[in-house]
């Protein structure tokens, strides 16, 4: 039978779908009995056609949505929606590395509302510290509590949590290559004969970090493509004999690019600090 949860399930989907920004493509799945209703694939501007219109390409940020529709309209109280879901269902999207959101929808007219919340970092900042045994205890739903302020009309955040992955896949990249340019810098630069091979081999490294367009464009650390060109010029000038560093600091960026290396063991309590001092949370 199709019931009335049914029909405003739909009814939730579609007002979903007329609220993604056009330039994103969003697929429904047709299995949704494991809770996957959607996924978003994140797309950015890229240039304009012949015509004057506006090219996008694919950024490979995805992200997973769970659509919860309701005709009652949204109570907030503490500045949190609650929600109730199911022990099961949690269990199951903490095993997911892409990220799952959670839609709570409220079809009703004149009341239209969609609220997110990203459930594994939930999962990570609420529920673990809340309820550190939640997992073993003999209860099948949890309340949430979703933030008032996240509607769909905030879909840079969104567009930030389907762009995770990729970041700590650039980040990790980025440490590997920054870990071995600190000793060409050290070793090789400034302690030793300078040798057009190590600025052939710097020259490739640095080329490789300015492919790495997602941790430019949400790192913390000022960190963005025109560093890298910074040093690179520099690099240069040093083979040219035009500059002679006398230690670390001399080259350009060098402690934001040393933090942003270090970034890779406190990304979570970074993440933290920045949502909290914007009046924010991280989910």
């Amino acid at each position: 039978m199709r019931t009335f949860q049914h029909i405003i399930d739909t009814k939730a989907v579609k007002q979903v779908l007329n609220n993604i920004p056009e330039h994103c493509v969003i697929r429904e799945l047709t299995e949704r009995d494991y809770g996957i209703d959607l996924m978003l694939e994140i797309f950015t501007e890229d240039g304009e056609n012949s015509q004057g219109h506006q090219n996008y390409s694919g950024t490979g940020h995805i992200c997973y949505f769970q659509v919860k529709g309701t005709e009652t309209p949204l109570e907030i109280k503490n500045e949190t929606i609650t929600y109730q879901i199911e022990k099961k269902a949690l269990l199951y999207i903490e095993k997911f590395a892409t990220p799952f959101i959670l839609l709570r929808v409220c079809t009703a007219k004149g009341h239209e509302r969609i609220a997110f919340i990203w459930l594994q970092r939930y999962i990570a900042d609420v529920l673990d510290f809340d309820r550190p045994n939640w997992r073993n205890v003999d209860q099948d739903s949890f309340s949430i509590k979703i933030p008032a302020g996240n509607t769909l009309s905030r879909f840079s955040k969104i567009e930030q949590i389907a762009a995770r992955i990729k970041y700590l896949e650039e980040l990790a990249d980025f440490f590997e290559i920054w870990d071995e340019l600190k000793i060409f810098f050290s070793n090789c630069i400034i302690n030793s004969t300078l040798d057009p091979q190590y600025f052939a081999h710097i020259r490739k490294k640095l080329s490789r970090i300015c492919n790495l367009h997602t941790l430019f464009k949400y790192n913390y650390c000022c960190i963005d493509e025109n560093s890298i060109v910074e040093l690179r010029e520099y690099i240069n000038e040093i083979e040219r004999g035009l500059k002679k560093p006398n230690d670390m600091e001399d080259f350009p960026e060098y402690h934001n690019l040393d933090l942003l290396a270090s970034s890779t063991f406190s990304i979570k309590f970074i993440e933290n600090l920045t949502a909290e001092n914007d009046s924010d949370t991280v989910y």
